[in-house]
């Protein structure tokens, strides 16, 4: 399965991901698939999200080609972040295929 694939599927089913970017290996919670100038790109937000009272989300939202993105797997027992992006983070893409409901 292609990374956009991978990527459609765990926004309609709300899976944290694995994912290595520009050689650096990340988890994060992908909220919306679309392009940037022509780019395909993903709106995701990168680190963990406990979802324990108390416990502020250790991650930030991040607007990646998915050219950088490669090992992509699917880690469904990994709490999914709920939060929303700010209009400023939307901004990252241009056009919108998909985005978490």
């Amino acid at each position: 399965m292609s990374v956009h694939d991978s990527l459609r599927e765990a926004i309609q089913k709300k899976v944290v991901v694995g994912f290595a970017f520009n050689e650096k290996n990340y988890i994060g919670s992908p909220h919306a698939l679309g392009e940037t100038d022509g780019v395909a790109h993903v709106l995701i937000y990168r680190g963990e999200d406990a979802h324990q009272k108390g416990v502020a989300p250790t991650g930030q939202w991040s607007c990646l080609p998915l050219t950088g993105i490669s090992d992509l797997k699917m880690l469904p027992s990994e709490p999914f972040h709920v939060g929303h992006p700010d209009a400023h983070d939307l901004k990252g893409l241009h056009t919108v295929e998909i985005r978490v409901a």
